[in-house]
């Protein structure tokens, strides 16, 4: 049943994305990590990197609801944040050489999520941006869904050696994947996460009322979630196709600037259609941006320490997730400051 509810889902999502128009993230994203980017910069290479999606809606049309006599999307606020670390098979280890308790995928949640909640009021000054601080205090957010697993049990937010180590093939390792940081909420559905269903440039059932009450609750003008996908491979021969896989570390965030129901009527009505409503979340923009480098994984069984992780594999993913967040952040203030 579970998988059948998956499948069927995943054909509602394509079928929502037909009509969708694309721009941008042609461009390969080139990491350098002595590279650190000046926000012109940011504002430079975000079109050609970061992917940007968007269709018309069932009712109204986007220039009208987002033209400059309409409100402009300035508060805003990170509503669901989550991320998809490493995935195992079986909850074995495989090939990939290094792997992350459920704890340590947690610490990595909260880590990204800490690059937002720092990089969004910095790039974006002249917006009003609700920290997630705020948003965990708020009593709509904890009246749907349900509330975050502690996988970490203390008052830490950084990894040690017992979060992520070299563990040899076959061993028992964590099957938790998708990852939410604590005292947020778990609105996904069944196996799909929310950020699953909610994201793209589609009109949204899932949890509409969650995302409506909370922008009521803390007058956002609009609410972001963002999906964050990390995976890396050590380097090997495949045995049954002869191809060599090379060691390298692959990031993917995907993100999307939803419209409430309620902030969707006003705009239906200030648009002169009255007597027009809709009862859906509305997309303004969803966002895709990804990127790929070498890393290095296989060493010498001495250096199969904790010291060789932070070095070869965490301080690069750290640096490189911060330049797509702050790629894809500077996207999204580019949009949002058209209908200003």
């Amino acid at each position: 049943m579970p998988q059948l509810l998956l499948a069927l889902l995943l054909l509602s999502s394509c079928a929502t994305f037909t009509g969708a128009k694309e721009s941008g993230g042609e461009e390969r994203y080139v990491y350098d990590n002595s590279v650190e980017y000046t926000s012109e910069e940011l504002v430079q290479i975000a079109p050609g990197i970061v992917k940007t999606s968007f269709r018309e809606p069932p009712t109204g049309k986007l220039l009208d609801l987002f033209s400059k006599t309409q409100k402009p999307l300035r508060r805003v606020g990170i509503i669901v944040f989550e991320t998809m670390i490493q995935p195992t098979v079986d909850g074995l280890a495989g090939h990939d050489k290094v792997y992350v308790s459920a704890a340590g995928k947690q610490l990595m949640t909260e880590k990204f999520l800490s690059i937002w909640n720092q990089s969004f009021p910095i790039l974006g000054q002249d917006f009003d941006y609700v920290s997630i601080p705020k948003i965990k205090k708020t009593k709509a957010l904890h009246e749907y869904g349900t509330l975050v697993k502690d996988h970490v049990n203390s008052n830490r937010s950084a990894l040690d050696p017992d979060d992520i180590s070299y563990i040899p093939k076959g061993k028992i390792t964590t099957s938790s994947t998708t990852l939410n940081a604590r005292e947020m909420q778990d609105v996904s559905f069944v196996l799909v996460p929310g950020a699953e269903l909610m994201q793209g440039p589609k009109f949204s059932e899932h949890n509409k009322h969650f995302a409506n009450d909370l922008a009521k609750e803390l007058k956002l003008d609009a609410v972001i979630i963002v999906m964050s996908k990390v995976s890396w491979s050590a380097a090997r021969m495949e045995k049954n196709t002869g191809v060599l896989v090379s060691e390298d570390l692959i990031l993917e965030i995907k993100s999307s600037t939803l419209i409430p129901i309620h902030e969707y009527n006003d705009r239906l009505n200030k648009s002169g259609l009255n007597g027009s409503q809709s009862n859906t979340t509305m997309c303004f923009r969803a966002y895709e941006g990804s990127l790929k480098f070498p890393i290095l994984l296989s060493v010498a069984p001495e250096q199969e320490n904790f010291k060789t992780i932070e070095k070869e594999l965490l301080d690069p993913m750290i640096k490189a997730y911060k330049d797509l967040a702050q790629i894809t952040i500077v996207r999204m203030l580019q949009d949002m400051r058209t209908t200003h």
